[in-house]
Protein backbone atom coordinates (compact mmCIF):
# COMPACT_ATOMS: atom_id res chain seq x y z
CA UNK A 1 0.00 0.00 0.00
CA UNK A 2 1.75 3.61 -0.89
CA UNK A 3 2.61 5.90 2.03
CA UNK A 4 1.00 8.58 -0.11
CA UNK A 5 -2.11 7.68 -0.71
CA UNK A 6 -4.90 9.95 1.50
CA UNK A 7 -5.91 8.43 4.79
CA UNK A 8 -9.35 8.14 3.83
CA UNK A 9 -8.67 6.79 0.26
CA UNK A 10 -10.08 3.24 0.04
CA UNK A 11 -13.90 5.25 1.21
CA UNK A 12 -13.11 7.78 -1.42
CA UNK A 13 -12.76 5.27 -4.47
CA UNK A 14 -15.36 2.71 -3.59
CA UNK A 15 -17.95 6.12 -2.75
CA UNK A 16 -17.24 7.08 -6.39
CA UNK A 17 -17.44 3.44 -7.75
CA UNK A 18 -20.72 3.76 -6.11
CA UNK A 19 -21.81 6.30 -7.80
CA UNK A 20 -20.78 5.77 -11.24
CA UNK A 21 -22.60 2.26 -10.85
CA UNK A 22 -25.60 4.32 -9.05
CA UNK A 23 -25.87 6.63 -11.84
CA UNK A 24 -25.77 3.71 -15.01
CA UNK A 25 -28.67 4.39 -17.51
CA UNK A 26 -29.35 2.52 -20.38
CA UNK A 27 -30.66 5.52 -22.55
CA UNK A 28 -26.88 5.89 -23.00
CA UNK A 29 -26.27 3.00 -24.84
CA UNK A 30 -24.38 -0.14 -24.27
CA UNK A 31 -20.74 1.70 -25.16
CA UNK A 32 -21.07 3.95 -22.30
CA UNK A 33 -23.26 1.32 -19.51
CA UNK A 34 -19.60 -0.76 -20.23
CA UNK A 35 -17.54 2.19 -19.63
CA UNK A 36 -19.10 2.77 -16.52
CA UNK A 37 -19.30 -0.43 -15.41
CA UNK A 38 -15.46 -1.23 -16.02
CA UNK A 39 -14.25 2.50 -14.82
CA UNK A 40 -16.24 1.39 -11.01
CA UNK A 41 -14.84 -2.03 -11.06
CA UNK A 42 -11.70 -0.90 -11.63
CA UNK A 43 -11.70 1.61 -8.80
CA UNK A 44 -12.40 -1.64 -6.44
CA UNK A 45 -9.59 -3.62 -7.64
CA UNK A 46 -7.20 -0.67 -7.57
CA UNK A 47 -8.57 -0.30 -4.32
CA UNK A 48 -8.24 -4.26 -3.04
CA UNK A 49 -4.74 -4.29 -4.86
CA UNK A 50 -3.34 -0.99 -2.90
CA UNK A 51 -5.29 -0.08 -0.16
CA UNK A 52 -5.18 -1.36 3.24
CA UNK A 53 -6.45 -5.11 3.34
CA UNK A 54 -7.29 -5.11 7.19
CA UNK A 55 -9.80 -1.93 6.54
CA UNK A 56 -11.56 -3.68 3.64
CA UNK A 57 -12.51 -6.58 5.28
CA UNK A 58 -15.08 -4.94 7.78
CA UNK A 59 -17.17 -2.12 8.52
CA UNK A 60 -18.00 0.57 5.28
CA UNK A 61 -15.59 -0.20 2.83
CA UNK A 62 -17.02 -3.97 2.91
CA UNK A 63 -20.41 -2.48 3.02
CA UNK A 64 -19.72 -0.74 -0.23
CA UNK A 65 -17.67 -3.14 -2.19
CA UNK A 66 -20.65 -5.81 -1.44
CA UNK A 67 -22.78 -3.00 -3.06
CA UNK A 68 -21.06 -2.98 -6.35
CA UNK A 69 -20.96 -7.05 -6.56
CA UNK A 70 -24.59 -6.26 -6.03
CA UNK A 71 -24.96 -3.86 -9.22
CA UNK A 72 -22.61 -5.74 -10.88
CA UNK A 73 -24.64 -9.11 -10.65
CA UNK A 74 -28.45 -7.10 -11.62
CA UNK A 75 -26.30 -5.68 -14.90
CA UNK A 76 -25.78 -9.34 -15.73
CA UNK A 77 -29.55 -9.44 -16.64
CA UNK A 78 -28.70 -7.21 -19.56
CA UNK A 79 -29.10 -9.27 -22.75
CA UNK A 80 -25.94 -8.44 -24.29
CA UNK A 81 -23.19 -11.07 -24.38
CA UNK A 82 -20.20 -9.03 -24.82
CA UNK A 83 -21.55 -6.79 -21.99
CA UNK A 84 -22.36 -9.92 -20.02
CA UNK A 85 -19.05 -11.06 -20.18
CA UNK A 86 -16.86 -7.91 -19.51
CA UNK A 87 -19.41 -7.88 -16.58
CA UNK A 88 -18.73 -11.35 -15.10
CA UNK A 89 -14.80 -11.12 -15.60
CA UNK A 90 -14.72 -7.94 -13.68
CA UNK A 91 -16.70 -9.51 -11.03
CA UNK A 92 -14.33 -12.46 -10.56
CA UNK A 93 -11.58 -10.04 -10.42
CA UNK A 94 -13.04 -8.65 -7.50
CA UNK A 95 -13.97 -11.86 -5.60
CA UNK A 96 -9.95 -12.89 -6.65
CA UNK A 97 -9.26 -9.90 -4.99
CA UNK A 98 -11.23 -9.89 -1.78
CA UNK A 99 -10.25 -13.62 -1.32
CA UNK A 100 -6.14 -12.15 -1.42
CA UNK A 101 -7.09 -9.46 1.71
CA UNK A 102 -6.21 -11.79 4.69
CA UNK A 103 -2.56 -12.84 2.00
CA UNK A 104 -2.21 -9.19 1.59
CA UNK A 105 -2.79 -8.10 5.16
CA UNK A 106 -0.04 -11.04 6.04
CA UNK A 107 2.34 -10.01 3.75
CA UNK A 108 2.43 -6.09 4.98
CA UNK A 109 2.58 -7.17 8.12
CA UNK A 110 5.81 -9.44 7.34
CA UNK A 111 7.00 -6.45 5.37
CA UNK A 112 6.69 -4.27 8.73
CA UNK A 113 8.55 -6.28 10.49
CA UNK A 114 11.12 -6.78 7.83
CA UNK A 115 11.29 -2.88 7.34
CA UNK A 116 11.90 -2.28 11.06
CA UNK A 117 14.25 -4.71 11.57
CA UNK A 118 16.56 -3.59 8.89
CA UNK A 119 15.99 0.57 9.97
CA UNK A 120 17.22 -1.21 13.16
CA UNK A 121 20.58 -3.12 11.31
CA UNK A 122 20.88 0.60 9.36
CA UNK A 123 21.07 2.11 12.45
CA UNK A 124 23.57 -0.35 14.09
CA UNK A 125 25.67 0.11 11.08
CA UNK A 126 26.13 3.77 10.77
CA UNK A 127 26.66 3.77 14.61
CA UNK A 128 29.49 1.23 13.85
CA UNK A 129 30.66 2.82 10.52
CA UNK A 130 31.36 6.06 12.87
CA UNK A 131 33.09 4.45 15.59
CA UNK A 132 36.62 5.98 16.06
CA UNK A 133 39.52 4.92 13.93
CA UNK A 134 42.17 5.48 16.65
CA UNK A 135 40.20 3.44 19.07
CA UNK A 136 39.63 0.71 16.26
CA UNK A 137 43.76 0.74 15.47
CA UNK A 138 43.99 -0.02 19.13
CA UNK A 139 41.66 -2.77 19.54
CA UNK A 140 43.45 -4.55 16.63
CA UNK A 141 46.73 -4.57 17.98
CA UNK A 142 45.19 -5.73 21.49
CA UNK A 143 43.87 -8.65 19.08
CA UNK A 144 47.44 -8.87 18.36
CA UNK A 145 49.07 -9.05 21.43
CA UNK A 146 46.36 -11.47 22.72
CA UNK A 147 45.43 -14.93 21.80
CA UNK A 148 41.48 -14.71 20.59
CA UNK A 149 38.72 -16.92 21.49
CA UNK A 150 37.68 -19.52 19.15
CA UNK A 151 34.49 -19.00 17.52
CA UNK A 152 31.40 -20.66 18.70
CA UNK A 153 31.29 -24.20 16.69
CA UNK A 154 27.01 -24.14 16.81
CA UNK A 155 26.66 -20.52 15.08
CA UNK A 156 24.28 -22.84 12.54
CA UNK A 157 22.69 -24.74 14.87
CA UNK A 158 22.12 -21.30 17.16
CA UNK A 159 20.75 -19.95 13.88
CA UNK A 160 18.26 -22.50 13.32
CA UNK A 161 16.91 -22.41 16.93
CA UNK A 162 16.58 -18.62 16.87
CA UNK A 163 14.63 -18.84 13.78
CA UNK A 164 12.32 -21.72 14.83
CA UNK A 165 11.65 -19.94 17.94
CA UNK A 166 11.15 -16.57 16.72
CA UNK A 167 8.28 -18.39 14.23
CA UNK A 168 6.74 -20.41 17.29
CA UNK A 169 6.08 -17.05 19.14
CA UNK A 170 5.05 -15.38 16.15
CA UNK A 171 2.13 -17.76 15.60
CA UNK A 172 1.32 -17.41 19.24
CA UNK A 173 0.82 -13.57 19.21
CA UNK A 174 -0.94 -14.18 15.68
CA UNK A 175 -3.19 -16.24 17.86
CA UNK A 176 -4.10 -13.15 20.07
CA UNK A 177 -3.63 -10.53 16.78
CA UNK A 178 -6.34 -12.13 15.25
CA UNK A 179 -8.05 -10.71 11.75
CA UNK A 180 -10.49 -9.08 13.79
CA UNK A 181 -7.34 -7.01 15.52
CA UNK A 182 -8.46 -3.53 16.27
CA UNK A 183 -12.36 -3.38 16.97
CA UNK A 184 -13.63 0.21 18.33
CA UNK A 185 -11.75 -0.32 21.69
CA UNK A 186 -8.35 -0.90 20.24
CA UNK A 187 -6.90 2.81 20.22
CA UNK A 188 -4.95 1.94 17.13
CA UNK A 189 -7.05 4.05 14.69
CA UNK A 190 -6.36 7.14 16.90
CA UNK A 191 -2.32 7.06 17.03
CA UNK A 192 -1.99 5.54 20.63
CA UNK A 193 0.39 2.58 21.09
CA UNK A 194 -1.65 -0.80 21.54
CA UNK A 195 -0.57 -2.78 24.24
CA UNK A 196 2.35 -4.92 23.95
CA UNK A 197 0.65 -8.02 23.03
CA UNK A 198 -1.39 -6.51 20.59
CA UNK A 199 1.65 -4.43 18.61
CA UNK A 200 3.01 -5.63 14.85
CA UNK A 201 6.38 -3.90 16.78
CA UNK A 202 6.28 -6.94 19.39
CA UNK A 203 7.02 -9.15 16.57
CA UNK A 204 10.36 -7.60 15.95
CA UNK A 205 11.06 -6.98 19.77
CA UNK A 206 10.46 -10.38 20.47
CA UNK A 207 12.97 -11.39 18.35
CA UNK A 208 15.74 -9.26 20.08
CA UNK A 209 14.63 -10.81 23.94
CA UNK A 210 15.36 -14.78 21.98
CA UNK A 211 18.04 -14.16 20.51
CA UNK A 212 19.95 -12.36 23.94
CA UNK A 213 18.43 -15.53 25.71
CA UNK A 214 19.62 -18.10 23.32
CA UNK A 215 23.55 -16.56 22.71
CA UNK A 216 23.20 -15.86 27.01
CA UNK A 217 22.47 -19.67 27.03
CA UNK A 218 25.02 -21.05 25.14
CA UNK A 219 26.90 -23.69 27.60
CA UNK A 220 23.11 -25.00 28.60
CA UNK A 221 21.52 -25.11 24.63
CA UNK A 222 25.41 -26.94 23.94
CA UNK A 223 24.47 -29.62 26.08
CA UNK A 224 20.97 -29.86 25.85
CA UNK A 225 20.36 -29.12 22.19
CA UNK A 226 23.37 -28.66 19.87
CA UNK A 227 25.37 -31.88 21.29
CA UNK A 228 23.70 -33.97 18.69
CA UNK A 229 24.66 -31.72 15.84
CA UNK A 230 27.80 -32.09 13.08
CA UNK A 231 28.66 -28.60 13.38
CA UNK A 232 31.04 -28.91 10.28
CA UNK A 233 27.62 -30.42 8.38
CA UNK A 234 25.54 -28.30 5.77
CA UNK A 235 22.24 -26.87 7.01
CA UNK A 236 19.72 -28.99 5.83
CA UNK A 237 21.35 -31.89 8.41
CA UNK A 238 21.91 -29.59 11.17
CA UNK A 239 18.03 -28.37 11.07
CA UNK A 240 17.37 -32.27 10.22
CA UNK A 241 18.30 -33.22 13.86
CA UNK A 242 17.05 -30.41 15.54
CA UNK A 243 13.19 -31.23 14.32
CA UNK A 244 13.71 -34.23 16.81
CA UNK A 245 14.87 -31.42 19.56
CA UNK A 246 11.72 -29.10 19.72
CA UNK A 247 10.49 -29.91 22.58
CA UNK A 248 13.59 -29.34 24.50
CA UNK A 249 14.23 -26.03 23.12
CA UNK A 250 11.03 -24.36 24.12
CA UNK A 251 12.02 -25.97 27.33
CA UNK A 252 15.14 -24.25 27.66
CA UNK A 253 13.01 -21.13 26.13
CA UNK A 254 10.65 -21.38 28.41
CA UNK A 255 12.70 -22.17 31.90
CA UNK A 256 14.77 -19.11 30.28
CA UNK A 257 12.30 -16.34 30.48
CA UNK A 258 10.79 -17.79 33.81
CA UNK A 259 14.08 -17.22 35.06
CA UNK A 260 13.87 -13.32 33.73
CA UNK A 261 11.07 -12.66 35.37
CA UNK A 262 12.29 -14.21 38.68
CA UNK A 263 15.30 -11.95 37.95
CA UNK A 264 13.15 -9.15 37.65
CA UNK A 265 11.14 -9.83 40.19
CA UNK A 266 13.89 -9.72 42.85
CA UNK A 267 15.28 -6.93 41.36
CA UNK A 268 12.62 -4.34 41.55
CA UNK A 269 12.51 -5.76 45.43
CA UNK A 270 15.95 -4.92 46.05
CA UNK A 271 15.00 -1.46 44.40
CA UNK A 272 12.09 -1.10 46.94
CA UNK A 273 14.06 -1.76 49.40
CA UNK A 274 16.90 0.54 48.23
CA UNK A 275 13.64 3.17 48.69
CA UNK A 276 13.41 2.60 52.15
CA UNK A 277 14.95 4.61 55.00
CA UNK A 278 17.71 2.41 56.38
CA UNK A 279 17.66 1.44 60.32
CA UNK A 280 20.91 1.73 61.95
CA UNK A 281 21.63 0.27 65.46
CA UNK A 282 22.51 2.71 67.53
CA UNK A 283 26.14 3.07 68.71
CA UNK A 284 26.83 2.64 72.55
CA UNK A 285 29.93 5.60 73.29
CA UNK A 286 32.83 3.64 75.28
CA UNK A 287 33.97 6.16 77.90
CA UNK A 288 37.97 6.03 78.21
CA UNK A 289 37.21 7.14 81.78
CA UNK A 290 39.43 9.81 83.78
CA UNK A 291 43.00 9.44 83.55
CA UNK A 292 42.79 8.55 79.40
CA UNK A 293 40.88 12.17 79.12
CA UNK A 294 43.71 13.64 81.36
CA UNK A 295 46.40 12.42 79.56
CA UNK A 296 44.45 13.01 76.02
CA UNK A 297 44.44 9.12 75.07
CA UNK A 298 40.67 8.64 74.88
CA UNK A 299 39.98 6.10 72.10
CA UNK A 300 39.06 7.55 69.15
CA UNK A 301 36.24 5.79 66.11
CA UNK A 302 38.20 4.67 63.36
CA UNK A 303 36.77 5.66 60.18
CA UNK A 304 35.37 3.30 58.18
CA UNK A 305 37.46 1.90 55.48
CA UNK A 306 36.15 2.93 51.85
CA UNK A 307 35.29 0.16 49.54
CA UNK A 308 35.32 0.74 45.66
CA UNK A 309 31.70 -0.91 44.37
CA UNK A 310 32.45 -3.18 41.69
CA UNK A 311 30.29 -1.88 38.50
CA UNK A 312 27.29 -3.43 37.97
CA UNK A 313 27.16 -6.70 35.62
CA UNK A 314 24.24 -5.94 33.20
CA UNK A 315 22.50 -8.86 32.97
CA UNK A 316 20.86 -10.26 29.59
CA UNK A 317 17.37 -9.33 30.67
CA UNK A 318 18.54 -5.88 31.44
CA UNK A 319 19.49 -4.92 28.05
CA UNK A 320 16.24 -6.77 26.81
CA UNK A 321 14.23 -4.23 28.77
CA UNK A 322 16.06 -1.33 27.65
CA UNK A 323 15.58 -2.49 23.81
CA UNK A 324 11.75 -2.38 25.07
CA UNK A 325 11.92 0.96 26.95
CA UNK A 326 13.65 2.38 23.71
CA UNK A 327 10.77 1.44 21.62
CA UNK A 328 7.88 2.61 23.88
CA UNK A 329 9.81 6.03 24.06
CA UNK A 330 9.32 6.09 20.69
CA UNK A 331 5.90 5.59 20.76
CA UNK A 332 5.52 2.62 19.05
CA UNK A 333 4.28 -0.13 22.06
CA UNK A 334 3.04 0.14 25.27
CA UNK A 335 4.86 -1.72 28.93
CA UNK A 336 2.58 -1.34 31.68
CA UNK A 337 4.84 -0.75 34.65
CA UNK A 338 3.60 -4.13 35.62
CA UNK A 339 5.41 -6.04 32.52
CA UNK A 340 7.10 -9.29 33.59
CA UNK A 341 9.20 -11.47 31.21
CA UNK A 342 7.78 -14.82 32.89
CA UNK A 343 4.45 -13.75 30.18
CA UNK A 344 6.81 -14.79 27.49
CA UNK A 345 7.14 -18.16 28.80
CA UNK A 346 3.27 -18.64 29.47
CA UNK A 347 2.85 -17.39 25.85
CA UNK A 348 5.06 -20.19 24.69
CA UNK A 349 2.68 -22.47 26.54
CA UNK A 350 -0.50 -21.32 25.56
CA UNK A 351 -2.94 -23.42 23.47
CA UNK A 352 -4.49 -21.70 20.92
CA UNK A 353 -7.16 -23.65 19.81
CA UNK A 354 -8.43 -23.68 23.48
CA UNK A 355 -8.24 -19.53 23.03
CA UNK A 356 -9.90 -18.92 19.98
CA UNK A 357 -12.67 -21.32 21.00
CA UNK A 358 -13.46 -19.36 24.66
CA UNK A 359 -13.11 -15.71 22.91
CA UNK A 360 -15.42 -17.05 20.03
CA UNK A 361 -17.89 -18.26 22.71
CA UNK A 362 -18.28 -15.07 24.71
CA UNK A 363 -18.55 -13.01 21.39
CA UNK A 364 -21.18 -15.07 20.08
CA UNK A 365 -22.89 -14.66 23.83
CA UNK A 366 -22.66 -11.14 23.52
CA UNK A 367 -23.85 -10.91 20.33
CA UNK A 368 -26.92 -12.87 21.12
CA UNK A 369 -27.53 -10.80 23.89
CA UNK A 370 -26.76 -7.31 23.05
CA UNK A 371 -30.71 -6.35 21.75
CA UNK A 372 -32.09 -7.75 25.33
CA UNK A 373 -32.05 -6.25 28.29
CA UNK A 374 -29.75 -8.68 30.13
CA UNK A 375 -27.14 -8.33 27.69
CA UNK A 376 -24.77 -7.01 30.37
CA UNK A 377 -25.47 -9.39 32.64
CA UNK A 378 -25.05 -12.62 29.89
CA UNK A 379 -21.41 -11.24 29.02
CA UNK A 380 -20.48 -11.03 32.97
CA UNK A 381 -21.63 -14.37 33.24
CA UNK A 382 -20.03 -15.85 30.46
CA UNK A 383 -16.47 -14.27 31.63
CA UNK A 384 -17.16 -15.29 35.22
CA UNK A 385 -17.10 -18.54 33.58
CA UNK A 386 -14.13 -18.29 31.70
CA UNK A 387 -12.28 -17.23 35.10
CA UNK A 388 -13.46 -20.25 37.13
CA UNK A 389 -12.32 -22.60 34.21
CA UNK A 390 -9.21 -21.07 33.31
CA UNK A 391 -5.56 -19.79 34.65
CA UNK A 392 -5.70 -15.99 35.68
CA UNK A 393 -3.31 -14.95 32.72
CA UNK A 394 -5.32 -17.15 30.52
CA UNK A 395 -8.36 -15.37 31.52
CA UNK A 396 -6.54 -11.53 31.48
CA UNK A 397 -5.13 -12.69 27.99
CA UNK A 398 -8.58 -13.53 26.53
CA UNK A 399 -10.48 -10.17 28.13
CA UNK A 400 -7.66 -7.98 26.71
CA UNK A 401 -8.08 -9.88 23.43
CA UNK A 402 -12.19 -8.90 23.84
CA UNK A 403 -11.60 -5.46 24.19
CA UNK A 404 -8.98 -4.87 21.59
CA UNK A 405 -10.17 -7.33 18.33
CA UNK A 406 -13.62 -6.56 17.00
CA UNK A 407 -16.87 -7.41 18.62
CA UNK A 408 -19.79 -6.15 20.59
CA UNK A 409 -17.86 -5.92 23.97
CA UNK A 410 -16.84 -3.08 25.41
CA UNK A 411 -14.24 -1.38 28.17
CA UNK A 412 -17.59 -1.30 30.91
CA UNK A 413 -18.05 -5.14 30.04
CA UNK A 414 -13.57 -5.96 30.46
CA UNK A 415 -13.84 -4.19 33.70
CA UNK A 416 -16.55 -5.39 34.96
CA UNK A 417 -14.57 -8.86 34.21
CA UNK A 418 -11.95 -7.39 36.81
CA UNK A 419 -13.93 -6.47 39.51
CA UNK A 420 -13.72 -9.68 41.50
CA UNK A 421 -10.02 -8.85 41.49
CA UNK A 422 -10.73 -6.04 42.44
CA UNK A 423 -9.23 -3.94 40.18
CA UNK A 424 -5.37 -5.08 41.55
CA UNK A 425 -2.99 -4.43 39.29
CA UNK A 426 -0.35 -7.65 40.94
CA UNK A 427 -3.17 -9.58 40.59
CA UNK A 428 -4.40 -8.43 36.96
CA UNK A 429 -1.07 -6.90 35.99
CA UNK A 430 -2.20 -6.36 32.32
CA UNK A 431 -6.01 -5.33 32.51
CA UNK A 432 -5.74 -3.17 35.02
CA UNK A 433 -2.76 -0.83 33.48
CA UNK A 434 -4.12 -1.01 29.96
CA UNK A 435 -7.21 0.79 31.75
CA UNK A 436 -5.82 3.17 33.86
CA UNK A 437 -3.48 4.48 31.26
CA UNK A 438 -6.59 5.67 29.01
CA UNK A 439 -7.63 8.67 30.23
CA UNK A 440 -4.50 10.06 30.45
CA UNK A 441 -3.18 9.04 26.76
CA UNK A 442 -6.55 10.00 25.74
CA UNK A 443 -6.33 13.51 27.08
CA UNK A 444 -2.47 13.98 25.20
CA UNK A 445 -3.97 12.51 21.99
CA UNK A 446 -6.12 14.98 21.78
CA UNK A 447 -3.98 18.07 22.62
CA UNK A 448 -1.70 16.95 19.93
CA UNK A 449 -4.56 16.25 17.38
CA UNK A 450 -5.73 19.85 17.63
CA UNK A 451 -2.12 20.85 17.14
CA UNK A 452 -1.87 18.86 14.18
CA UNK A 453 -5.60 19.84 12.46
CA UNK A 454 -6.55 16.57 12.71
CA UNK A 455 -9.14 15.23 10.32
CA UNK A 456 -12.67 15.60 12.01
CA UNK A 457 -13.52 11.60 11.77
CA UNK A 458 -10.04 10.86 13.81
CA UNK A 459 -10.91 13.41 16.28
CA UNK A 460 -14.38 12.70 16.94
CA UNK A 461 -13.09 8.85 17.41
CA UNK A 462 -10.52 10.03 20.36
CA UNK A 463 -13.61 12.46 22.09
CA UNK A 464 -15.74 9.39 22.00
CA UNK A 465 -13.06 6.69 23.34
CA UNK A 466 -12.10 9.69 26.03
CA UNK A 467 -15.59 10.14 27.26
CA UNK A 468 -16.13 6.58 27.36
CA UNK A 469 -13.35 6.01 29.53
CA UNK A 470 -14.59 9.08 31.94
CA UNK A 471 -18.24 7.93 31.78
CA UNK A 472 -17.41 4.20 32.46
CA UNK A 473 -13.90 3.69 34.68
CA UNK A 474 -14.38 2.93 38.79
CA UNK A 475 -14.74 6.36 40.04
CA UNK A 476 -12.79 5.77 42.96
CA UNK A 477 -10.03 3.52 41.64
CA UNK A 478 -9.52 5.89 38.93
CA UNK A 479 -9.98 9.34 39.83
CA UNK A 480 -6.40 10.29 40.44
CA UNK A 481 -5.72 9.59 36.43
CA UNK A 482 -9.28 11.48 35.56
CA UNK A 483 -7.87 14.79 37.30
CA UNK A 484 -4.45 14.22 35.81
CA UNK A 485 -6.16 14.11 32.51
CA UNK A 486 -8.08 17.14 33.21
CA UNK A 487 -5.02 18.97 34.67
CA UNK A 488 -2.90 18.51 31.47
CA UNK A 489 -5.68 19.34 29.50
CA UNK A 490 -5.77 22.73 31.00
CA UNK A 491 -2.30 23.30 31.14
CA UNK A 492 -2.29 22.87 27.49
CA UNK A 493 -5.10 24.44 26.30
CA UNK A 494 -2.92 27.98 25.81
CA UNK A 495 -0.48 26.37 23.40
CA UNK A 496 -3.20 26.33 21.25
CA UNK A 497 -5.11 29.01 18.51
CA UNK A 498 -7.87 31.17 20.20
CA UNK A 499 -10.56 29.50 17.79
CA UNK A 500 -9.40 25.87 19.09
CA UNK A 501 -9.20 27.05 22.92
CA UNK A 502 -12.75 27.25 22.98
CA UNK A 503 -13.07 23.81 21.52
CA UNK A 504 -11.10 22.98 25.01
CA UNK A 505 -13.28 24.75 26.88
CA UNK A 506 -16.04 22.44 26.12
CA UNK A 507 -14.22 19.77 26.11
CA UNK A 508 -13.30 20.74 29.98
CA UNK A 509 -16.94 21.74 31.05
CA UNK A 510 -18.09 18.35 29.72
CA UNK A 511 -15.67 15.92 31.73
CA UNK A 512 -16.96 18.53 35.13
CA UNK A 513 -20.40 17.42 34.17
CA UNK A 514 -19.96 13.58 33.45
CA UNK A 515 -17.94 13.02 37.00
CA UNK A 516 -20.78 15.24 39.03
CA UNK A 517 -23.50 13.28 37.03
CA UNK A 518 -21.48 10.45 38.23
CA UNK A 519 -20.79 11.31 41.77
CA UNK A 520 -24.71 12.43 42.56
CA UNK A 521 -25.64 8.61 40.81
CA UNK A 522 -23.34 6.94 43.35
CA UNK A 523 -24.97 8.82 46.46
CA UNK A 524 -28.69 8.42 45.37
CA UNK A 525 -28.06 4.75 43.76
CA UNK A 526 -30.11 6.19 40.65
CA UNK A 527 -28.72 4.61 37.73
CA UNK A 528 -28.20 8.06 35.00
CA UNK A 529 -25.81 5.81 32.55
CA UNK A 530 -28.07 6.16 29.87
CA UNK A 531 -28.73 9.88 30.14
CA UNK A 532 -25.06 10.47 30.62
CA UNK A 533 -24.39 8.55 27.64
CA UNK A 534 -27.00 10.53 25.49
CA UNK A 535 -25.91 14.04 26.83
CA UNK A 536 -21.94 13.68 26.37
CA UNK A 537 -23.08 12.25 22.14
CA UNK A 538 -24.99 15.58 21.80
CA UNK A 539 -22.33 18.00 23.33
CA UNK A 540 -19.65 16.06 20.89
CA UNK A 541 -21.72 16.31 18.17
CA UNK A 542 -22.36 20.50 19.24
CA UNK A 543 -18.04 20.30 19.69
CA UNK A 544 -17.74 18.71 16.17
CA UNK A 545 -20.01 20.65 14.11
CA UNK A 546 -17.69 23.89 15.37
CA UNK A 547 -14.63 22.06 14.94
CA UNK A 548 -15.29 20.95 11.44
CA UNK A 549 -16.37 25.04 10.37
CA UNK A 550 -12.82 25.60 11.71
CA UNK A 551 -11.23 22.64 10.34
CA UNK A 552 -12.14 23.70 6.46
CA UNK A 553 -11.04 26.83 7.61
CA UNK A 554 -7.44 26.28 8.52
CA UNK A 555 -7.21 24.13 5.37
CA UNK A 556 -7.27 27.06 3.37
CA UNK A 557 -5.58 28.82 5.59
Amino acid sequence: MSENKPADFEKTELTTAMTQLSSLNPVEGKAAMMNQVDGAAQRVLKVLTEGNPDLLQKGTCLTQIKFVLTVMEQCKEFRDGQFTRMVRQRAEEIMTGMENLPKRSQELKEKKKQEAAAAKQAAKDTKDAAADASAEAEADEAKKKKPQEPEFQYEVAEKICIQTLVRHFDAKLDCLRSVQLYGRHSINDIGIPPLFLYSIEFSVLIEDAIRELVMSSRELMSRRIYNETDPKADEEKIRAVLRDKQRALLEVVESGFAGWGASQTAAAKRAGMGDAPKKSAAKQEKKGGLFSKLLGKEKKEAPAPSRKEAPKKVEPWEKVMDIFKQSEARGEIFFPRTFNFSILSYLSNMRENLFKAEAERIIQIADQAKQGSNAKGAVARALEQSFKNNDQTFFEMLIMNLLYTKNSIGLDEVQGACMGQKLDEGRLPLSVPEMGRRPMAYARQIITLLHQKADPRVFKNCLDHFFEAILVLHLIKYEQDFKNATTYIENEKASLPKPLQGVVDGILGLIDRVLFSRQQARETGEDTSRNTRDNIQHTIDKFMTAYKGMYEKMKKD
